[in-house]
């Protein structure tokens, strides 16, 4: 592994979470590339378009403002190669409350493809996302508190 490539790729991370943190949509999928797909929780999302992804987006913040996140912190554990155009990345990501006190946690792998204008996701595997709210009693999509 590259150290450019290594740090391209946590540089992505950070404006990805900072995004996030922001509960800023248009800055979230600003991090992806359409056609997208996301696997979670048996399921397969595909997102023809930055306008589907982006309403799906606005639903998911809608459940994260309802847990009280305010903001989420990743880490890049691990990061692979895929010929000069793409690379494999796992994360951990942690949601934290307004004190800074851990929500929840979990790990989540991205596909990304290095496009014009930088590194894009066009894969995520999120079932580690799903399977830490519903441990945690409130499902992904409920409105349980």
């Amino acid at each position: 592994m590259s150290r450019a490539l290594d740090t391209a790729l946590s540089d992505w991370c950070t404006s990805y979470v900072a995004a996030f943190s922001a509960y800023d949509v248009s800055g979230i999928s600003a991090h992806w590339a359409f056609p997208s797909v996301i696997l979670s929780g048996g399921r397969v999302l595909g997102f023809k378009s930055r306008e589907r992804f982006d309403a799906n987006t606005n639903g998911l913040l809608d459940f994260y403002r309802d847990q009280s996140v305010d903001s989420a912190e990743r880490t890049l554990i691990a990061s692979f190669p895929l010929g000069d155009a793409g690379a494999s990345i796992r994360v951990a990501d942690r949601m934290l409350d307004p004190d800074g006190n851990e929500i929840v946690s979990w790990q989540v792998a991205y596909t990304l493809a290095r496009l014009e204008g930088g590194w894009r996701a066009v894969l995520a595997a999120a079932d580690g996302e799903v399977a830490a709210w519903a441990a945690r009693g409130t499902p992904l999509g409920s409105k349980n508190g």
